[in-house]
C-alpha cells in the first residue's frame, strides 16, 4: 500500500532519544498509512544497527558521511513516497498521540497551506522560542534584538510567547524542522530539501522559499510537541546564531542593509543589554534562573563578535 505520509528522521549520535521518539510515533493515532525513513549521519555508535533491529518496518539508511540536517533529509526525501512529508527530530516527542493527525487534517482542510507546524515546548511545558517566526530581515532582527517581538504588532525573527498562544492558526514565514509537515507539491516547488546550510537555519530557508512559491506556512498553537533541544536546564549553544546569520545572508544578498553588521550589531546590543538586566534582577531577587539567562545572553553576545 502506498503511504499517504512519509516521516523522515535524521539521526546523529542521538542515543536513547530516538528510541523514545520512534516509540511515541508508533503509539500515535495516525488515520492513514505511513512510512518511516531514518537516515543516520555516520553516527558510528551503532544507532543505525540498533534501530534496524528494533524496528524492522522502518527503512534505515546508514550513511558513511555526515551530510548535515538538510543533506540527510534530502536523502530521506528521495526515498519517500508519501504526499505529506513530516520532518521529525529524534529528540521531538509526540506526547500528544493526535499531533500528527491534527497536522494532516489541517493540510487536508486548507489546500493552500504548504507547510504546517505545532507549538514546541520543553518537558516542563514552557514554550520553546524558535519554533516558528518571520523572515530574517533588518527590521525583524532589530525587533528581536530590542525584545519587542509581539509588542505593538511588531514581528521579530521568532514568535513571541504571546503570538504562540494565539487562539487559532498563525501565518508565519518558517517553522522549526523539529516537527515540520510539508505538502509534497510545496517541497517540489522549492526544488526539494536541499540547502547550502549544513546545520541550523535550513528550516528557516525552506519556510521562506515555500512562502515565496505561493504557499501558506501556518503554525498551530493549540497542539504541542515536546522538543528536548538539549534539555530545559542545560547550557544553550550559540551555534544557532551561525545558522541564522547564514539565512540572513541568503535572504538579503544584494539588498540594502545586507551587510553582516546589520545582523550582528543589533543582536549584540540587545543581548548585552539583556545580560545586564537579567544579571541585576537575578542578584537582587536571588533567582538562579535569571542568572542563567544572563550567562546565555552574554555567551550569545560574545559569539556575535565573530560573525
Amino acid at each position: 500500500m502506498t503511504p499517504a505520509l512519509s516521516v523522515l528522521v535524521v539521526t546523529y549520535k542521538s542515543g536513547a532519544d530516538v528510541d523514545t521518539c520512534l516509540a511515541l510515533l508508533a503509539a500515535s493515532r495516525i488515520d492513514r498509512p505511513y512510512e518511516v525513513i531514518v537516515v543516520d549521519n555516520a553516527s558510528g555508535d551503532g544507532t543505525a544497527e540498533r534501530i534496524a533491529a528494533a524496528w524492522p518496518d522502518i527503512r534505515v539508511i546508514a550513511e558513511t558521511t555526515n551530510h548535515g540536517f538538510a543533506g540527510a533529509n534530502a536523502i530521506a526525501y528521495a526515498a519517500a513516497r508519501g504526499d505529506a512529508i513530516l520532518l521529525l527530530n529524534p529528540d521531538a516527542y509526540l506526547r500528544d498521540p493526535d499531533a500528527v493527525a491534527v497536522a494532516l487534517a489541517h493540510l487536508d482542510a486548507h489546500p493552500q497551506v504548504g507547510a504546517v507546524g505545532l507549538r514546541l515546548v520543553f518537558e516542563d511545558g514552557r514554550h520553546q522560542v524558535g519554533d516558528a517566526g518571520f523572515e530574517p530581515r533588518p527590521l525583524t532582527v532589530a525587533v528581536h534584538a530590542a525584545g519587542l517581538s509581539g509588542r505593538f504588532g511588531l514581528r521579530g525573527v521568532y514568535l513571541s510567547g504571546g503570538q504562540a498562544r494565539a487562539p487559532g492558526p498563525v501565518s508565519v514565514d518558517w517553522l522549526c524542522g523539529a516537527f515540520l509537515m510539508l505538502r509534497r507539491e510545496a517541497v517540489e516547488a522549492i526544488g526539494g530539501l536541499s540547502s547550502p546550510l549544513f546545520l541550523y537555519g535550513e528550516d528557516v530557508d525552506w519556510g521562506c522559499r515555500v512562502r515565496d512559491a505561493g504557499w501558506r506556512v501556518e503554525y498551530l498553537p493549540d497542539r504541542s510537541v515536546v522538543h528536548l533541544q538539549g534539555g530545559s536546564g542545560s547550557t544553550r549553544s550559540p551555534r544557532w546564531l551561525d545558522g541564522l546569520a547564514g539565512v540572513y545572508r541568503l535572504r538579503n544578498g544584494g539588498r540594502r542593509l545586507s551587510s553582516p553588521a546589520f545582523f550582528a550589531v543589533p543582536l549584540w546590543l540587545g543581548f548585552t543589554a539583556r545580560a545586564a538586566v537579567y544579571g541585576l534582577l537575578g542578584r537582587l531577587r536571588r533567582r538562579p534562573d535569571l542568572l542563567g539567562r544572563s550567562r546565555d545572553m552574554k555567551r550569545f553576545a560574545d559569539h556575535l563578535t565573530n560573525i
